[in-house]
C-alpha cells in the first residue's frame, strides 16, 4: 500500500501544534491558611515544581485583608486544615474567574463545599499519592492546557497520557466503525496516532526534533500492521468486518499509546541508532569518493 505523502505534512503541522500545547503559560497560584499542616504544605511543594519556563507558580499567605488573585491564574490551590477565614478567601478567589480546589486533609475542615462542580472542588487526604491523582485528574479535568501541566509538573502525567491515549483510541475505534471506503480510515487512524506520540513525547519533555521521525516510522509500521490484521479478519467476518475494525483500531491504538508512554517515561536514548547511521553514510560517502579519484578508480580507467 502506499503512503499518503500528506501524511508526513500531517506530522510535522501535529509535531508543531504539540510543541506549541506543551510550552503554553501556565500560572498556578498557591495560598496557605495558617491551618495547613506541614504534611499538605510539603506535598503541594514537592508536586509543583516548574519543569519549563513557561509555568509560574505564585504562593500567598490567606491573611487578614481580601485577597487579590490575579486574572491569568488558570488553577488556584487552597492549602488549609479549616479556619474562620477559608470560606470568605475562597469566595474572594471564585470571583476571578479560576478554578479553586480547596486541599485539606478532611471534608470536615471545609463544610460549605458540598459538592464537586466546575468551578470549585475539595481534595480531601492523608495519603500522598492518593491526594496528588485525585488533584491531577481534578486539574486536568478543568483546563485545556492538559499536555502543558503535565509537561510541567511530573505528578499529572500518568492522568494526562490516559486522557490522551483513551481519546485517540476513541476516535481511531468510532473511525474504524464509520469509514467503509477500503483503505481510506488508514491515513486518519495514522494521524490521530502520529499526533498521540507526538503529544506523548512533549508530555515528558522531549521536543519536536529530528528523532521523532523513529517514532512516526514505528507509529505508520504499527498502524500498516494493524491494517493487515483488520483486513484479514473482515475476510473471515464479512458481515461483523466494522466491528472487528472498530475493536482492532482501538486496541492498537491504546496498546501504541501506552508502548509509546512506557518509552518515555523510561527514557528514549538514540545515541546508538545515530551513531550507525553516521557511521554508515560515511561508508556510504567513502565508496562514493572512491569512484570518483582513488587509485583504484584511476587503475581501472588506464586499462581501459
Amino acid at each position: 500500500m502506499r503512503i499518503p505523502l500528506d501524511m508526513f505534512a500531517q506530522a510535522v503541522r501535529v509535531g508543531a501544534s504539540a510543541k506549541h500545547d506543551s510550552d503554553a503559560p501556565i500560572r498556578v497560584s498557591v495560598y496557605l491558611d495558617e491551618s495547613a499542616t506541614p504534611f499538605l504544605v510539603e506535598t503541594v511543594r514537592d508536586a509543583f515544581v516548574p519543569q519549563t519556563t513557561s509555568a509560574l507558580v505564585r504562593v500567598e499567605r490567606i491573611a487578614a485583608k481580601p485577597l487579590e488573585p490575579r486574572e491569568d491564574t488558570d488553577v488556584a490551590l487552597v492549602i488549609s486544615c479549616g479556619s474562620v477565614r477559608l470560606q470568605g478567601a475562597v469566595q474572594e478567589l471564585l470571583v476571578a474567574g479560576a478554578p479553586v480546589a480547596v486541599i485539606a486533609e478532611s471534608s470536615v475542615e471545609a463544610p460549605f463545599i458540598k459538592a464537586d462542580t466546575p468551578m470549585l472542588g475539595l481534595i480531601a487526604a492523608t495519603d500522598k499519592t492518593y491526594l496528588l491523582e485525585t488533584l491531577a485528574r481534578w486539574i486536568l479535568d478543568r483546563t485545556e492546557k492538559d499536555v502543558a501541566f503535565a509537561a510541567n509538573f511530573p505528578f499529572m502525567r500518568i492522568a494526562a497520557v490516559n486522557r490522551i491515549v483513551t481519546s485517540c483510541a476513541l476516535a481511531n475505534m468510532a473511525t474504524g466503525a464509520l469509514v467503509f471506503i477500503p483503505g481510506a480510515d488508514f491515513p486518519v487512524m495514522t494521524a490521530a496516532q502520529i499526533g498521540m506520540a507526538l503529544q506523548l513525547s512533549s508530555i515528558f519533555g522531549y521536543r519536536l526534533e529530528l528523532e521523532r521521525g523513529y517514532e512516526v516510522a514505528a507509529v505508520i509500521g504499527a498502524g500498516l500492521a494493524l491494517r493487515a490484521v483488520a483486513r484479514g479478519v473482515c475476510r473471515v467476518l464479512p458481515h461483523g468486518g466494522f466491528i472487528a475494525k472498530a475493536a482492532i483500531a482501538a486496541v492498537g491504538t491504546y496498546g501504541m499509546g501506552r508502548a509509546l508512554a512506557s518509552i518515555y517515561e523510561r527514557g528514549v536514548d538514540y545515541s546508538s541508532i545515530n551513531g550507525a547511521i553516521k557511521s554508515l553514510v560515511a561508508r556510504v560517502r567513502g565508496a562514493g569518493a572512491a569512484g570518483d579519484g582513488s587509485p583504484a578508480s584511476v587503475a581501472v580507467a588506464s586499462v581501459r
